[in-house]
């Protein structure tokens, strides 16, 4: 087994939701698994997703994988961007370089759109978190099971303050980490949804750096979750055990 395989994980969520959601990417993993939340506590420390970044290089400066999922894939790449040694290789999925439409950047969320979410955060932030949440299963292949799966975690409630909500929406909406992902000379795997209801898959990016991979995931959502999640597990595994420097 390739040795990054069998060292540790570290795995970082997204906007509002509590990294062990993401358990069908990681619950198989064969060695140690760190899970990263981005709550309150994180949050209030830090002004950005490079702040967020460096904290964590700071807290886990072994080598590791690192998985980030949503938001958490600008923080992984972030921490990759670093070059201390910590970051072996990155995973991301339901990532993204840009979360809103912009010039050359069509795959982002409409930027009208996005307005209307962060007024309603900011109006009703917790039914307009339950609607995330249920966007982010629409259209998955097996919905129907996706769906009670996520029924725990949408009665657990909103796992952080308010002020939390916004300040990941101020970083969902200026970040733009194209020239990073163009650049990047950390190998990565970038999963995507087919049926992302919230990122549009961006498979065919030109400028996607050399060592980086995008692979759209047949019939998932936003959320990996069910036969999702495992075959997201297969995938992982299989570029993990690739020669270094492998095309």
């Amino acid at each position: 087994m390739n040795e990054q395989r069998a060292g540790t994980l570290v795995v970082v969520g997204g906007w509002g939701v509590r990294c062990e959601m993401l358990s069908g990417l990681y619950d198989q993993w064969p060695g140690k698994v760190i899970t990263v939340t981005l709550d309150d506590e994180l949050m209030s420390s830090c002004d950005s997703v490079s702040d967020v970044a460096d904290e964590l290089l700071g807290r886990y400066p072994e080598p590791a994988v690192w998985l980030g999922w949503s938001l958490g894939a600008q923080i992984v790449m972030a921490a990759a961007q670093r070059q201390t040694g910590a970051v072996t290789a990155v995973v991301t999925s339901g990532g993204f370089p840009r979360f809103t439409v912009d010039e050359g950047w069509a795959s982002g969320m409409p930027q009208r759109e996005f307005e209307a979410f962060a007024r309603g955060i900011a109006k009703d932030p917790e039914r307009y978190w339950l609607h995330f949440l249920l966007l982010m299963i629409n259209g998955d292949r097996h919905e129907q099971q996706a769906r009670k799966r996520l029924k725990p975690w949408l009665e657990a409630g909103v796992p952080v303050s308010h002020a939390s909500l916004d300040k990941g929406l101020d970083w969902l909406r200026s970040g733009d980490q194209r020239a990073l992902w163009a650049g990047s000379t950390t190998p990565a795997l970038h999963l995507l949804g087919e049926q992302d209801a919230v990122v549009r898959p961006w498979s065919d990016w030109q400028d996607l750096a050399g060592c980086h991979r995008a692979r759209v995931v047949s019939g998932m959502a936003h959320w990996p979750a069910e036969q999702a999640a495992m075959e997201c597990q297969q995938i992982i595994a299989d570029f993990l055990d690739e020669p270094v420097g492998a095309a």
